[in-house]
């Protein structure tokens, strides 16, 4: 038999008598205020999965100016028995930011404890409470992260496979009912050339309006004038990209965030 023929019929051979594993998903990471003052770290597999969540790393990044703090993570069953997860060390500050990493080994595979995760599912592995006021948390990948002595960038396994997806928003720790964030508005969303912000001035504080993006990178930024009560500016996005992100109000010890859609 030719060696062509031969090579071809082992492959066929192969192909029917050897089971295809079933594709991996890809994994995505979010984190997302419960209302509760608490931090929800959620995933998303693009692809059905029921098998060994291997391990997990990931960093959050809020301001380290303003006095904010995590508290202790709190996991339920069934996350908490495929994947726990822990602080990787003590905080860290750098530059204008504070960093937190996190990390996670798992050894039960989802199917043994009769878990199974569906395609484009959001799935809570832990929740974390802000402490002493609020900020603007992230979920990031920068230049920090990324450095080898940090080894803080998203990452995550199954079966022992890289299947890393993307950070896909940020969130943040902002008490309701605070009337600074009752009064902070953006409008109109979505937007496209421009916007405007209303928010309650403060004429003892220096605030600034900026616009950020998922990575964290400003966009725009704004100094506002010094006013007492409510106050209006109007942004310029002309020159933004369409996308997803975050109008942020910084002011003294405080932080406040509106979720912007540009078109």
């Amino acid at each position: 038999m030719p060696r062509l023929l031969r090579s071809l019929l082992f492959a066929v051979l192969t192909a029917l008598l050897v089971p295809a594993q079933a594709q991996l998903p890809n994994v995505d990471i979010t984190l997302v205020d419960n209302g509760n003052n608490e931090l929800e770290v959620r995933v998303r597999p693009d692809a059905d999965f029921d098998g060994l969540f291997s391990s997990l790393v990931f960093t959050i990044r809020w301001n380290a100016s303003t006095g904010t703090d995590l508290g202790n993570i709190s996991q339920v069953v069934p996350a908490a028995l495929y994947m726990p997860i822990s602080k990787s060390g003590g905080q860290i500050d750098a530059g204008s930011f504070r960093y937190q990493v996190f990390a996670g080994f798992g050894f039960t595979p989802l199917n043994s404890i009769s878990e199974s995760w569906t395609a484009g599912t959001e799935y809570a592995l832990m929740t974390i409470p802000v402490l002493n006021g609020s900020d603007l948390f992230e979920i990031v990948n920068d230049t920090w992260t990324g450095d080898i002595a940090n080894n803080g960038d998203y990452y995550i396994s199954l079966n022992g496979s890289d299947q890393t997806g993307m950070i896909y928003s940020i969130s943040t720790g902002v008490e309701m009912g605070d009337p600074d964030l009752e009064a902070f508005h953006v409008q109109p969303n979505p937007a496209s050339d421009r916007v405007v912000v209303n928010y309650l001035a403060d004429p003892d504080v220096e605030q600034v309006v900026e616009v950020v993006d998922a990575t964290g990178r400003s966009i725009l930024r704004q100094v506002v004038a010094r006013a007492n009560g409510e106050a209006r500016m109007e942004l310029d996005l002309r020159t933004v990209q369409a996308g997803a992100y975050h109008v942020v109000l910084r002011g003294g010890q405080r932080v406040i965030t509106r979720k912007l859609v540009v078109q």
